[in-house]
């Protein structure tokens, strides 16, 4: 009975497991089933090209075409220019959305399928019918090359500057490795884009010799994006009769570059099957060889110095401005350390910049490795030293190395200043509070009454006779010659000086 029920259960554990795993395995489509083309390779009057003559598919400029077995060469197979060849689409879930965001690895739905007969690294003549991709579908069509006069010439992405030393725009290198003149006014520059093939454009002008290059700039410091971006020279097409891809714009050439560590370059269309070059650093240059080889391999690429900066400047110069010589900080306080770069081949902003303190045998990092930086701010340590030192190491992106120091001291508040500075405090509150309590009562006291109207004088009882001596009433007496009443004990007037006397 025991046997019986470890089987069973055994047999329970073993359904689970396989509900879960077909359940996962049901949430991922397979890759889509390839679009094949088949049918004949046909030159503009109407004759086979040669046996071994390769056919190829391209998408926004990436050569997506499949072998329908190992080996398979994808090339005209017999004397009529037959052809078959598979074109992969981009692997999409149930959904109908990219089980892979970060790398577009074939065509998507109702994607323009264009053909040529080679693989644009040397000249490539480019077939007049176009495709619309789809999963699972046979296309039978015979394709017939376009007319010579439309058909694009050979010209490549040599060199790109994403990070000119100097700073300003980004700019590129375009090369000539045919042996006749171009006109660049029938290219231009694209960049893909986040969910599109058409991320931006920059027209082209003048002309191009033979077996020469060019810098073009392009029309902002950020136009690509300097950790990684993909970047297509394109055909601008003429249209017209028997014109090559029905008359679209062909991509020539492509590059996709990344950078090594913290890359950018991961998102679907820019990143494809085609594989990144390593993406250029401050006063770096990606060139192809000099001879403009193009092999559709990110090894066609190399990094090399930016043209006309030197391989090795003079060493970057670092001043300190605060602290000053011996100037005295307090102790646990923040504050801000703040200095100037500069350089005679790159922009401040491409200087990577440390800073530290030392305080005895303690030192102490405040940046690593930032770039440009010019001040940080720090907390003082709680501790009294009269020797501190702020250094500052700046490395230019060639290694060039410039350094500074600076000496400073911290203190502490004494306790004699803290207590000087508390009192100081509990006065001024004291003083506030008074004013506020004053203030404040003399808003609370009621108006006082309106002041009584002032008391009229008495009047003199007294008149001086007409023409007799001084009359006294009440203890005064009126002077004969100004009427005016004085004391009786009076000898003279007060007012005007009459003598009492003289009435005798």
């Amino acid at each position: 009975m025991q046997r019986c029920a470890r089987t069973i259960a055994c047999i329970v554990l073993l359904g689970l497991l396989s509900i879960v795993a077909f359940g996962s395995l049901s949430v991922i489509a397979p890759p889509p089933i390839a679009m094949r083309t088949q049918g004949h390779a046909l030159d503009q009057g109407g004759s086979p090209l040669p046996i071994g003559t390769p056919i190829r598919t391209f998408v926004d400029g990436v050569n997506y075409t499949g072998g329908r077995f190992p080996g398979d060469t994808m090339a005209i197979r017999d004397g009529t220019g037959s052809f078959a060849l598979l074109t992969p689409g981009n692997s999409k879930t149930n959904a109908n959305a990219s089980d892979t965001p970060t790398v577009q690895e074939g065509a998507n739905l109702g994607d323009t399928v264009l053909y040529g007969a080679g693989d644009f690294t040397v000249a490539t003549p480019v077939f007049q019918e176009t495709s619309t991709w789809a999963p699972e579908t046979i296309v039978t069509q015979d394709l017939h090359l376009g007319s010579a006069p439309s058909t694009p010439q050979i010209l490549k992405i040599e060199g790109i500057v994403t990070q000119p030393a100097q700073g300003g725009d980004q700019f590129v290198f375009l090369c000539n490795p045919t042996g006749s003149t171009v006109s660049l006014a029938d290219y231009y520059l694209e960049r893909d884009a986040l969910g599109t093939y058409h991320g931006g454009s920059i027209s082209l002008a003048g002309v191009l010799g033979a077996s020469s290059k060019v810098r073009t700039n392009l029309t902002s410091p950020s136009w690509l994006s300097v950790g990684g971006d993909a970047l297509k020279l394109v055909y601008k097409n003429p249209g017209g009769a028997a014109a090559p891809a029905g008359g679209r714009d062909v991509v020539v050439d492509r590059v996709e570059f990344n950078a090594t560590s913290g890359g950018t370059l991961t998102w679907e269309p820019g990143n494809t099957i085609m594989g990144d070059a390593p993406a250029p650093g401050p006063g770096r240059i990606l060139q192809r060889d000099a001879a403009c080889t193009d092999t559709n391999d990110p090894a066609d690429f190399s990094l090399a110095t930016e043209p006309g900066v030197p391989a090795k400047g003079p060493p970057p110069g670092v001043a300190i401005i605060v602290p000053s010589p011996g100037q005295t900080l307090e102790a646990a306080t923040s504050v801000t350390f703040s200095w100037t770069v500069s350089d005679e081949v790159f922009v401040s902003s491409y200087l990577h910049v440390w800073a530290n303190v030392t305080i005895g045998n303690e030192t102490i990092p405040l940046l690593t490795d930032q770039a440009g930086a010019t001040s940080v701010v720090w907390t003082t340590r709680d501790v009294a030293d009269s020797n501190v030192v702020l250094r500052v190491d700046v490395e230019d992106p060639f290694g060039a190395h410039g350094s500074a120091s600076q000496t400073f001291a911290l203190t502490r508040q004494s306790p004699i200043a803290l207590i000087a500075a508390v009192l100081i405090a509990v006065v001024l509150l004291v003083f506030l509070i008074f004013g506020l309590r004053r203030a404040r009562k003399h808003e609370e006291q009621p108006p006082l009454p309106p002041p009584a109207p002032p008391t009229p004088p008495t009047a003199l009882a007294g008149v001086a006779p007409p023409l007799g001596g001084p009359v006294s009433v009440a203890g005064k007496k009126v002077c004969p010659q100004c009427h005016t009443a004085v004391d009786i004990a009076d000898v003279s007037c007060f007012f005007c000086g009459y003598r009492f006397s003289e009435q005798k």
